[in-house]
């Protein structure tokens, strides 16, 4: 009785090793080169390669074979799993992880190969690198079983030679693909797309997506896809959903972005910044250039008014027999809001402003240097020209104290805009237009307290003009009214020969004439309607002046000025006048 019950001991004791011994045997850690195969067939069970240590096995024989559930495969940093055939293989399994640090590559067939499997995830941090000589990651399916609920996210770098990057091999795989900013999907096989997807499968680019220029970048196998293009992410090489339905392209390239897309098949567009997108293939412009024209032009005039203020204070409009000379400098920001689709800009100006007095009315002349920089990679530079009058007294009451001024102005646009057209990503576009602009206004005086009154209209007419690229506009007609207070008060100093004032300006603005832009996008007709909180502005602007009379030599003003608005707008500029006494 006791030989028989120390033999059912052994027994069972010897079950307690095998059993942690043979769970373990299919786990492991690999920390020195091995060309053994690692079958992994039980279920929460791990396969690690760290320390530098490369996995590589023969010619037909898979490195990291998976066949059982919720396995992860890990490659860190500086390591390696690499075969001819396939370097990590998921059969018929669920909830496969692989996460990848280093490299995993296969020089024949396929780096990993999700086969009939569900909820797989692989992760290419940054700094990996998973490469194949033909399709690199692999979704297939066992039989009847489709692989489904695959997650793939890429922030380092996932190539093919001669296959897709991702392929799905059936139109019923579906995977969910994410590539990080910094993220490259790139392909050098232009008989393949870099990523051919299946039916509702999702694809988030916010990295670069590659192919050759003409050739797909994208390819829907499958019905009911999305396709979202986020922040600064590259594409090149065509979106091809021909002969697929029920899919969605989306941009999320941020408010005035520029973007033209070549495309194939029928897609559903959407703009999630709001921008509009144009169809014929996908498009859209930031409209800066046309959406603020009422806006400079309000500027404009009133930078006119203050000027024509200051003369009216000086000696050179009292005598009538000197030059005034004003130099201005300005800067100004504007906030960009997403809600009416505001751009967000900013706006230097360099400016010289040059009235002769006469005996009944003065000659005025205006030059101006400008640069506005919007924030989505779009700039134009403007060299604008006035001349006019300005009317003290006249036996036409109305035109007393009235002023009018007319010119033009060239405008040099230049655009960077995303397209996956060219081999970069990216193009950058010009384009080389006039327009013309009248100024005119008048001012009602009133001696006791209350402040001086104005009313103003300002008129532009932009001819149509094209850029060098895809977009094209329609002549375009700008009207503003506006409706001014004013007040100046001064304290003159006759030891010190100097004058200290400070004026301000009340000045609301309207729009009088239609808010639409209408344009084109690679001939695709479109129409832009400027949002109506956009069309009306309070702008209140104060100056602070210091004049100082030189024994001689004339006298010399210094105007420093603020001004906000109710468009949230906010400049500083300064003022430097010359008056020369003869």
């Amino acid at each position: 009785m006791k030989k028989k019950f120390l033999y059912f001991f052994q027994i069972f004791f010897t079950i307690l090793i095998l059993i942690p011994n043979q769970s373990l045997a299919d786990s492991n850690t690999i920390t020195s080169d091995s060309s053994t195969q690692e079958d992994i067939d039980g279920d929460g069970e791990f396969l690690t390669v760290k320390d530098n240590s490369t996995l590589a096995t023969g010619a037909t024989t898979k490195a990291a074979n998976v066949t059982g559930d919720s396995v992860d495969v890990t490659v860190e940093s500086g390591s390696t799993i690499s075969a001819n055939t396939v370097a990590v293989f998921g059969d018929d399994t669920s909830d496969l992880t692989v996460t990848n640090s280093g490299t995993i590559t296969a020089s024949g067939t396929t780096a990993i190969d999700v086969k009939g499997t569900t909820d797989a995830t692989i992760t290419n941090s940054s700094g990996g690198t998973i490469s194949s000589n033909r399709n690199t990651i692999r979704i297939s399916k066992t039989g009847s079983n489709n692989t489904t609920g695959m997650t793939i996210t890429n922030s380092g770098t996932i190539t093919a030679s001669n296959g897709s990057a991702i392929f799905a091999s059936d139109s019923n795989s579906t995977a969910t693909i994410t590539n990080k900013i910094g993220g490259e999907i790139t392909n050098s096989d232009t008989s393949n797309a870099t990523i051919r997807a299946g039916a509702s499968s999702t694809i988030v680019n916010s990295g670069k997506i590659t192919n050759d220029v003409g050739n797909d970048a994208i390819k829907l196998y499958g019905n009911n896809a999305t396709i979202t293009l986020k922040d600064g992410g590259i594409v090149v090489g065509k979106i091809d959903g021909l002969l697929r339905t029920g899919s969605t392209l989306k941009f999320n390239h941020g408010v005035g972005q520029g973007y033209f897309y070549e495309t194939e098949g029928d897609f559903t567009l959407e703009d999630l910044d709001g921008n509009q997108v144009v169809k014929g293939s996908a498009g859209s412009v930031g409209q800066g250039g046309n959406e603020n024209i009422d806006e400079l032009l309000g500027y404009k005039s009133l930078n006119i008014r203050k000027s024509l203020n200051k003369f009216l204070k000086s000696e050179g409009f009292k005598n009538k027999k000197t030059e005034w000379q004003g130099i201005q400098a300005t800067s100004l920001e504007r906030k960009e809001h997403a809600k009416n689709l505001a751009l967000g800009y900013e706006f230097y100006s360099l400016g010289v402003n040059i009235i002769r007095p006469s005996e009944n009315e003065n000659v005025i002349a205006s030059f101006e240097y400008s640069e506005q920089d919007f924030k989505k990679d779009h700039t134009i530079a403007r060299y604008n020209l006035l001349f006019g009058l300005h009317y003290k007294e006249s036996e036409n009451k109305f035109k007393d104290n009235s002023f009018i001024l007319a010119g033009a102005t060239l405008n040099e646009g230049k655009r960077k805009i995303l397209t996956n057209t060219t081999s970069s990503g990216t193009l950058n576009i010009t384009d080389t237009y006039e327009s013309f602009e009248i100024h005119t206004g008048k001012k009602f005086i009133n001696k006791s307290l209350i402040p001086n009154i104005g009313t103003n209209l300002s008129y532009s007419y932009t001819p149509e003009h094209s850029e060098s690229k895809y977009y094209s506009w329609e002549d375009k007609h700008v009207a503003n009214f506006s409706l001014d207070l004013s007040d100046e008060f001064s304290i003159e100093r006759e030891k010190s020969k100097s004058k200290f004032g400070i004026g301000w300006i009340l000045d609301y603005r309207t729009l009088i004439t239609d808010s639409k832009t209408e344009y084109s996008v690679n001939g695709t007709e479109a129409t832009y309607y400027q949002d109506d909180d956009l069309t009306k502005e309070m702008t209140l602007s104060v100056n602070i002046n210091y004049e100082k009379k030189f024994y001689k030599f004339g006298k010399i003003l210094i105007s420093i000025d603020g001004k906000t608005t109710t468009q949230e707008v906010n400049s500083v500029g300064a003022n430097i006048s010359f008056i020369k006494i003869l």
